[in-house]
């Protein structure tokens, strides 16, 4: 890799796509609204791209990774970006709310960036609510969360969280009206915290009816000032109904074209993204042993129902023909389902030994769990005050002592514990934590 010295004229925009590195050695450049002057170092990952701005005449070396390119141009998007966004934060009456909305890959992110460093460059108390729950940058995946923007931020990743709401999963697909639930409280208390601008990222499912619905319900509930819609050939069937919606209501629609010179991110490397998140929010993590009478635990239909007597335990065990090395630690019944945690080997069930069982218990479905199947389930940690305070996940539940073990960075007092979908692993060794996939009984 070798260095190479730039020259940029004043108004020159560097078109950067990572892996590489720069050095601004003299002048200075705007970076999605961020204002930097020497010595300015930047590291462009190889997921990310960027157009840098030359404010005057500037200098700058650069280290190119393999795959990174760079280009010096007059023209760019980002241009149009910064105009449409002055416009509409000098206009438009304060508080002032305003939804991003786009596909993957569309520069959502960065756009909300631009957006809310030229609002605090304006000086207007500024708030991020990040619900892309999928690729979320001030708080881990699987949360929306709220942000302050107290100063100008290279990346919404530097931004310290406010306050968290859980979805529990990195799509937004079956929880639509919980993420925007979780948006109109955010925003809310925005707005409580005296934010004049708040400023909308929604997640990145713009694709059919039903994703159009779905930002529609969006902007219906938090009823925002002006939407920004990133286009994309991949969404104009959507945009123009979206459009067609909007028509008839006072709302500020903008349709913005997207970057030129965009990087975009496979399965794998948006998966290695939330990884990277989920690592930074479990560092210097421990794992905490809690008593199940004194939090409560949220989500999980298995412990919603009546817990079954051991009187019970033993009459299922002995339709079910369980074998001497195995153990039913835990049945429950809710929701028409008879939920069974078994300890040892797994139970081959046949017809006549389900017939038996709704005899006693009627028309019910029969789910059989092995011992461990909670290890790595996603939580948020509740604290007294039922505020959501942190990230942790299931270590280990022991029915039979009333015991939870969860690793979390949290040291507090902890009222209860919200489950999600997401399973993840940490590795002791490295520190790193990993998707383990989805789970759903």
């Amino acid at each position: 890799m070798l260095k190479e010295e730039i020259s940029l004229k004043k108004n020159n925009i560097l078109r950067v796509k990572g892996p590489l590195s720069l050095m601004l050695t003299k002048g200075s450049l705007r970076i999605f609204g961020y204002i930097a002057k020497p010595p300015f170092k930047y590291i462009v990952p190889s997921y990310k791209s960027a157009a840098l701005i030359a404010n005057e005449n500037s200098e700058v070396s650069i280290i190119v990774g393999e795959n990174g390119k760079y280009e010096v141009v007059e023209k760019d998007i980002v241009i149009e970006w910064e105009n449409v966004s002055r416009e509409i934060l000098e206009a438009k009456e304060k508080p002032l709310i305003i939804v991003v909305i786009g596909t993957v890959d569309s520069g959502k992110s960065t756009f909300t960036t631009l957006l809310a460093n030229m609002s605090a460059n304006l000086g207007f108390r500024t708030a991020v609510v990040d619900a892309d729950i999928g690729q979320a940058d001030i708080g881990p995946p699987t949360f929306v969360t709220l942000g302050f923007i107290d100063k100008q931020y290279l990346t919404l990743t530097e931004v310290e969280p406010a306050m968290y709401s859980f979805i529990g999963t990195t799509t937004p697909y079956g929880v639509i009206d919980r993420l925007i639930l979780s948006i109109v409280k955010l925003s809310r208390e925005a707005l409580r915290r005296e934010a004049q601008v708040v400023v909308v990222n929604t997640d990145g499912w713009f694709k059919g009816s039903r994703a159009v619905e779905a930002k529609f319900k969006t902007i219906f509930h938090v009823k925002p000032d002006a939407v920004f819609v990133i286009r994309k050939n991949t969404c104009l069937n959507e945009i123009e109904r979206l459009k067609n919606i909007l028509r008839n209501f006072n709302v500020d629609l903008r349709i913005i074209e997207p970057p030129e010179f965009v990087k975009e991110r496979s399965l794998e490397e948006r998966r290695s993204i939330r990884e990277l998140a989920y690592t930074r929010y479990f560092k210097n993590s421990e794992i905490r042993e809690l008593s199940l009478e004194e939090v409560s635990l949220l989500g999980l239909d298995i412990l919603s129902g009546r817990i079954l007597e051991n009187k019970e335990l033993d009459l299922v065990s002995e339709i079910l023909s369980l074998p001497k090395n195995s153990k039913i630690v835990l049945g429950t019944l809710a929701n028409k389902t008879m939920y069974l945690i078994v300890r040892g080997n797994m139970i081959t069930i046949d017809m006549e030994s389900m017939r038996k069982l709704r005899e006693s218990y009627g028309p019910i479905r029969l789910k059989i769990l092995r011992e461990g199947w909670e290890k790595g389930l996603i939580v948020s940690i509740l604290n007294r005050d039922m505020e959501e305070v942190a990230i942790g996940y299931i270590e280990s539940i022991d029915f039979e002592n009333s015991k939870i073990k969860v690793r979390t960075t949290y040291r507090g007092e902890i009222g209860g514990l919200i489950v999600g979908n997401i399973k993840l692993h940490y590795d002791k060794e490295t520190g790193v934590v990993r998707e383990q996939g989805k789970w759903s009984l």
